[in-house]
């Protein structure tokens, strides 16, 4: 069931939102434990704190409760009507809430600090007053010390023999499934989350990287942006990581051609029938383009709509998730085939993460990978990653893959 947790303080929220100098990379605010953020190049948006929470299990009740949630909170601005200002809410959601135990969260932060598109912004919420006390910059994290990997739930025998499994039962309704792979890594001292996050921003800005709630990491794929009129998904699909960037099946797949290009554009038609209902109209390019990414090179479109009004980007989410990235194709019966053969709760990990405005404004994004800290051991982090299986895949060659993917996962967090 659904669980609320509000400050008791007083019946009154208030927030008070104020336009800032330029504070440069926002980083510098986020605390070792109870901050959250969603980074992508200039644009940032961090969150300190927290005033009130919700636990459930669908984006859509989530939504239903943040726009309850809103009705009530005396809103103070100097900049009405700039999107992603303001109180807001950061979510995880889980893969699968109907067979996870972690329930799915929305947190409330009492401090949000923003920029994108040349503005910088402040935002402080509490109950009766709201102070004027602005954030202080904390220590640098440290790098985490003898961090060592270990195996999971599923050993890699474990996980050569349900790939085995997959590629046996795939049918002609099942194109491909992303089967996932648990791992623990543990460190002589807690785990500062903040140093992952620094790493990857790093180490791959071009990417989303996303901290809520102990679920950490960085991904390339958003699922959902919607802000300044627009919506936008962007539809990714693994590529071979055997495959050279001069391999023929790839450069045919860029001009729209072959096999590789037919599997995404399954993927792009896909992203367009859930996406419609929310918008009055549609449009992406016909061919795809290239992220290449670690030892893997994936095929994106962006798939962009002009909202209808009432579209909310938390409701658009649900019907977007699970997307073909992190499940399969068609993403509902390769969410069947995970539930009987893959054996891990993924949790949170590859569910829904970012963040919603109070006008319902807001970017998700969703990862083939995460890191997530234990609830009850700070020294360790629970590691997630998946590979795609395939009808006619070698799965000695899906190991191999696997193992290059798991080291640079691995090197992210070194």
């Amino acid at each position: 069931m659904p669980s609320v947790i509000v400050n008791p303080g007083s019946s009154r929220l208030r927030a008070r939102t104020v336009a800032i100098p330029d504070p440069g990379s926002l980083q510098k605010y986020l605390t070792a434990r109870s901050s959250m953020c969603l980074l992508h190049g200039y644009e940032e948006i961090i969150g300190l704190g927290e005033i009130a929470r919700f636990e459930t299990d669908s984006p859509g009740a989530a939504d239903v409760w943040w726009e309850e949630f809103c009705a009530d909170i005396e809103n103070e601005t100097e900049m009405p009507g700039v999107r992603g200002t303001g109180p807001l809410a950061f979510g995880s959601f889980t893969f699968d809430g109907d067979r996870s135990t972690s329930p799915s969260v929305m947190i409330v932060p009492e401090t949000v600090i923003g920029r994108r598109a040349g503005y910088s912004w402040l935002t402080q919420v509490s109950f009766d007053s709201v102070h004027a006390d602005p954030p202080r910059i904390q220590a640098p994290p440290r790098q985490p010390t003898g961090l060592e990997l270990s195996d999971g739930v599923v050993t890699e025998q474990g996980w050569a023999e349900r790939a085995g499994q997959v590629r046996e039962i795939l049918g002609d309704d099942v194109q491909r499934v992303l089967l996932m792979r648990d791992l623990m890594a543990r460190a002589d001292d807690p785990i500062d989350p903040r140093w992952i996050v620094q790493r990857c921003s790093d180490l791959l800005p071009d990417s989303w990287t996303y901290l809520v709630q102990g679920a950490v990491g960085t991904t390339s794929t958003l699922l959902l942006r919607q802000i300044d009129g627009l919506i936008t998904t962007r539809t990714l699909s693994h590529g071979q990581s055997a495959v050279s960037g001069s391999d023929p099946r790839l450069l045919e797949a860029l001009s729209g051609t072959g096999p590789f290009a037919e599997e995404h554009g399954s993927a792009v038609r896909w992203s367009e029938e859930m996406l419609r209902p929310f918008c009055r109209s549609i449009q992406h390019s016909p061919f795809p383009g290239l992220i290449p990414e670690a030892s893997d090179r994936m095929l994106v479109t962006d798939v962009t709509g002009a909202p209808l009004p009432e579209t909310r980007s938390l409701t658009a989410v649900g019907a977007m998730h699970p997307a073909p990235f992190v499940s399969g194709l068609p993403p509902w019966k390769a969410l069947e085939m995970l539930a009987e053969v893959e054996g891990v709760d993924r949790g949170r990990i590859t569910g829904p993460v970012g963040w919603i405005d109070s006008q319902g404004d807001g970017e998700w994004v969703v990862d083939w990978r995460g890191a997530q800290v234990d609830a009850t051991d700070p020294n360790l982090l629970h590691v997630f990653i998946g590979q795609p299986v395939g009808h006619d895949d070698d799965v000695s060659l899906l190991a191999t893959a696997l193992r290059k993917r798991i080291s640079a996962t691995f090197a992210l967090m070194r």
